[in-house]
């Protein structure tokens, strides 16, 4: 049976059952999530995610953003 077999059956099913399908269906989740461990995203994944063809902005112009950014949340 597929997925899509089980979708068209489950409103067939009592109250009892869905609750089963339920509990069966959060356990194996609990299971699984058990063995995979997170392990944060690698250096190749990364790369090119903040590339831009222009210069990266100067000192000057990240304290006038800033102040811009301050004089605006506070104004």
């Amino acid at each position: 049976m597929n997925i899509q077999e089980v979708l068209v059956q489950i409103p067939k099913f009592s109250f009892e059952e869905r609750l089963m399908l339920l509990e069966a269906l959060t356990q194996s989740l609990r299971e699984a999530k058990k063995g995979r461990v997170y392990t944060g995203v690698s250096a190749s994944e990364l790369r090119g995610v903040l590339k831009t063809d222009k210069p990266p902005p100067t000192d000057e112009e990240i304290k006038e953003d800033y102040i811009n950014y301050l004089a605006e949340k506070y104004s």
